[in-house]
């Protein structure tokens, strides 16, 4: 941790125990709860959460309860054994909740669980703890999909509840999803602000993660601030980039290019807190040099409505006659070099990524449709091989399939 974070208890907190014994009856569960000095809590109530899950049979959940005695022990007899039941036993206390991870129960022994309490504050200056931060953001079509994730370490003997830890996340942002985990550590989203940090951080290492989109305009570059939990003594910002893209974040190391596991590009800039009493708060990156859209299949559509609106009058004999047939042929001929040319510069703008694979295909399809409206013969096969689809074998109009 960095100079300035809070002292960490003196030594080791004791490790809970969850394990099969065979001294113990099959079926039975037996559960011992004490503080963190080892005194048993006499009278602690003990929950015991059952989940049934099967194929053929779905999904249900049940619950148990028993009062601890004088040695803070409570037995669970008569369980059902087999992987198809899950077990974990929880214990409340104030604000914390203290749970062992899912178990079976194996066929020929019982299983011994032993739970360590905690002293508990809402109070982060009071608890010894680090989080080390991630942001990642990949670039779509339409929109920005980021995926957020804390780490937390509390390296000392003092759980940590957090109350009121709200993260304020970029203007605008939708589609707000958290990650389940397997504690009751998670963000619950605050509509219109961002994500609220819940659960319990006892000693030991825990993590939760969250989703969200941030809607794309046509701009080639994104510039978004981002709030963090406290203690964050490292924040990471990476971002999927193509070839003409770039990643800033104020006060962050210039960013370095490595490949993700899929072999995509991407940009990773960090903040590693050094100094004493060094906070970070908040964060405003840009990524810059974003592939957007040109105007092509804006313009495609607009010559085909052109062309289906010249075709109505056509057929109420607004240009009958020679000198209109004539006029008529000239201004397709026309349309079609357009059109053309807005092919070949979509097909440029693909080879070099400044255009994301939906928004090509789309417009792809659109100038080709347009081009069949036209409802010339094909062009005569160039000299040279073009890259792109010659309209000998072009696909059928959306008028021709229909």
């Amino acid at each position: 941790m960095p100079a300035g974070h809070p002292a960490f208890g003196n030594g080791e907190p004791q490790a809970d125990v969850s394990e099969a014994n065979p001294s113990l009856p099959p079926g039975t569960i037996s559960a011992t709860v004490v503080t963190d000095q080892g005194v048993p809590l006499a009278g602690q109530q003990v929950r015991l959460g059952i989940m049934f899950q099967k194929i053929a049979e779905g999904e249900s959940r049940s619950e148990k309860f028993a009062q601890a005695d004088a040695q803070g022990n409570v037995q669970f007899t008569g369980l059902t054994r087999g992987s198809d039941h899950a077990y974990r036993v929880t214990v409340q206390v104030g604000a914390a909740n203290y749970q062992t991870s899912p178990f079976n129960l194996k066929p020929d022994m019982g299983q011994r669980v032993v739970l360590h309490v905690f002293p508990a504050t809402s109070d982060a200056e009071r608890a010894a703890f680090g989080m080390r931060g991630y942001l990642y953001v990949e670039t779509r079509d339409e929109l920005f999909q980021c995926e957020a994730l804390f780490r937390v370490f509390n390296v000392g003997q003092i759980t940590w509840t957090p109350k009121d830890v709200v993260i304020q996340l970029p203007k605008g942002f939708k589609a707000f999803k958290a990650q389940e985990g397997m504690t009751d550590v998670r963000f619950e989203e605050v509509e219109g602000v961002g994500a609220r940090l819940k659960g319990t951080f006892p000693p030991g290492q825990s993590e939760a993660s969250f989703r969200f989109q941030i809607p794309k305009s046509n701009e080639d570059s994104l510039v978004f601030r981002m709030s963090v939990p406290p203690h964050v003594a490292e924040m990471r910002v990476i971002a999927e980039a193509s070839a003409s893209m770039n990643l800033g974040v104020e006060g962050f190391q210039p960013p370095v290019s490595t490949a993700n596991q899929n072999g995509q590009r991407v940009l990773v800039s960090v903040k590693q807190l050094r100094e004493r009493n060094e906070e970070l708060k908040d964060f405003t990156a840009t990524i810059s040099g974003i592939p957007t859209a040109g105007p092509g299949r804006w313009f495609a559509l607009a010559i085909a409505g052109c062309m289906a609106i010249g075709g109505v009058f056509a057929a109420r004999g607004a240009f009958d006659g020679p000198a209109g047939n004539g006029n008529i042929l000239a201004d397709k001929k026309r349309a079609r070099e357009l059109l053309m040319r807005e092919l070949e510069a979509l097909e440029a703008a693909r080879r070099e990524e400044r255009i994301g694979p939906r928004s090509y295909q789309q417009s792809r399809v659109a100038l080709i449709d347009a081009i069949a409206r036209l409802g010339l013969p094909p062009v005569s096969a160039p000299r040279k091989k073009s890259k792109i689809m010659t309209l000998r074998k072009r696909p059928k109009s959306a008028t021709e399939r229909g």
